[in-house]
C-alpha cells in the first residue's frame, strides 16, 4: 500500500453470493458508486456507498440485463458518473438482446438508467430511461459534459443525460464531413474511416483518415511542434476528454518508428493547450483517462498536466525502465507500473522510484479516500482506504 493511505482504516467489500465491480468515485457526493450483478442472474443496480464508512447509500432498483446474441448469457453492464445543469448523475448502462420466442427474432437494444447522485432508498427509481437503438461495443462518459458515448457498428451515438436526446452520427451524417478540403493521395480525409470520438463544445469530435476536427477547427490548423498528420503509414488519432477536450496523438515529423506527440487541445479552438513526445505503448493498447480531480491526463507511459502545460514522458530511458502510469494523486505523485516493479513518480522532479514488492496500487484516487480493486469477482476484495 502506498504510505499516502492509510490501511488501518477504510473499508472493503467482498461478496460471495453477488459480483460488485467497476468503482467510480464522486468527490462530489463523497460516495463510491460500484455496479452490483446477481450472481449468475439477469439484473443489474447501482450501489452507492459512503465514500467514509463504506455504508449503502442508496442502492437503484434492479434492471434487467439484456441478453448476449449467440450465448444467451446476460451481456455485461456498467456504472458511468456524469453531470450536467449542476449536478451530478449516476448512469447505469446495458446492451444486448431483448425478446424473441420460438417464431420472432430478439432485437438488439442498448438502455441507459439515468440516477440523481442524491438518490436514497434501497430500491431508487431512475429519473429516465433512454433507449438507444442496437447493441453497444462500448460505453465511455465525459464526465463534465453530461455525455455518454455509446459505441456500435453502426456509428456513435452520443446521450445527453439531462435531455435524454440521442444524436446517432453514421457514416452518412453531414457533421462527419470536414469543415476545410483536406485531399489526400487517394480520396480526402472524410472519405474512409470516419467516425466520432467524443463531443466538444465546438460539436462532434470527429475521427477522419490523417486528420480530426470539429464544426468550428481542423486539425491540420493545429499541429503541435514536431508532430505531422501522417507518416510513415501511421496517422493521427484523437479521443474525447471527460472535459470536452481532445487527446490527439500525432505521429513523430522526424519518423521515428516508437514516437508520437501527444497533445492536448482545447475542446474550443482546438489550440494545443500541452504536449509532449513519447515512445509509448501501442495507442490500442491504452484508454485515455483524467485524474479524479481533472488536473492531469494519463495515457499510458504519458501524463499531461492541464494546470502547468507540462508534459511527462516515461519511456525506458538508459538508467530507468518504461512506467505505464495508472492514477495521479492531487499531490502530484503518480502510480504506475514497470514490466517487473509498482513505482512511484514524483511528477514536480520527474524523480521515480520502486515501490515495495506485492504494493496495491490505486486504481481510483478521489479527494479523500482510493479504491484498491476492481471487482470481487473469484473472491477478490475491493479496498478503500482514506489519505494519512
Amino acid at each position: 500500500m502506498p504510505a499516502a493511505f492509510d490501511n488501518t482504516k477504510g473499508w472493503e467489500i467482498k461478496d460471495d453470493e453477488h459480483e460488485l465491480s467497476g468503482p467510480v468515485i464522486s468527490d462530489e457526493a463523497r460516495l463510491v458508486l460500484l455496479r452490483w450483478h446477481e450472481r449468475g442472474g439477469k439484473t443489474a443496480r447501482v450501489v452507492a456507498r459512503d465514500a467514509k464508512t463504506g455504508t449503502v447509500r442508496w442502492s437503484s432498483k434492479p434492471v434487467v440485463r439484456p441478453e448476449e446474441p449467440k450465448s444467451g448469457r446476460p451481456v455485461d453492464s456498467k456504472v458511468l458518473l456524469t453531470r450536467g445543469g449542476g449536478k451530478e448523475y449516476a448512469v447505469l448502462a446495458v446492451t444486448g438482446n431483448e425478446g424473441g420466442d420460438g417464431v420472432n427474432t430478439a432485437s438488439p437494444v442498448t438502455r441507459l438508467a439515468v440516477y440523481d447522485i442524491a438518490s436514497s432508498g434501497n430500491d431508487a427509481k431512475p429519473l429516465r430511461e433512454i433507449t438507444v437503438p442496437g447493441p453497444s461495443l462500448g460505453f465511455t462518459a465525459q464526465r463534465e459534459l453530461g455525455i455518454v458515448n455509446v459505441a456500435s457498428d453502426q456509428g456513435v451515438s452520443l446521450v445527453d443525460v439531462v435531455s435524454g436526446q440521442v444524436t446517432t452520427y453514421d457514416r452518412n451524417h453531414p457533421a462527419l464531413k470536414s469543415p476545410k478540403p483536406c485531399r489526400q493521395l487517394t480520396g480526402t480525409c472524410d472519405s474512409r474511416r470516419v467516425t466520432v470520438a467524443g463531443q466538444t463544445p465546438a460539436g462532434p469530435l470527429v475521427q477522419g483518415y490523417g486528420a480530426f476536427w470539429t464544426g468550428g477547427w481542423f486539425s491540420g490548423d493545429v499541429v503541435p511542434a514536431g508532430a505531422a498528420p501522417e507518416h510513415g503509414g501511421r496517422t493521427v488519432t484523437a479521443s474525447g476528454l471527460p472535459n470536452g477536450d481532445a487527446l490527439a496523438s500525432w505521429p513523430d515529423k522526424e519518423g521515428k518508428a516508437q514516437t508520437n506527440v501527444y497533445a492536448v487541445h482545447d475542446g474550443k479552438t482546438g489550440m494545443v493547450r500541452a504536449s509532449v513526445a513519447c515512445a509509448n505503448e501501442r495507442d490500442s493498447a491504452f484508454t485515455p483517462t483524467v485524474s479524479g480531480d481533472g488536473r492531469h491526463v494519463l495515457a499510458g507511459r504519458v501524463v499531461i498536466d492541464l494546470q502547468s502545460g507540462q508534459g511527462h514522458c516515461f519511456e525506458q530511458t538508459d538508467t530507468r525502465k518504461a512506467i505505464t502510469v495508472s492514477t495521479v494523486d492531487k499531490d502530484g505523485t503518480a502510480y504506475g507500473k514497470t514490466s517487473q516493479s509498482p513505482a512511484g513518480v514524483d511528477l514536480s522532479s520527474g524523480q521515480a522510484s520502486p515501490l515495495p514488492e506485492g504494493t496495491l496500487l490505486p486504481t481510483a484516487i478521489g479527494a479523500d479516500v482510493a479504491v484498491f480493486g476492481t471487482s470481487t469477482a473469484g473472491g477478490e476484495s475491493i479496498l478503500v482506504y482514506p489519505r494519512r
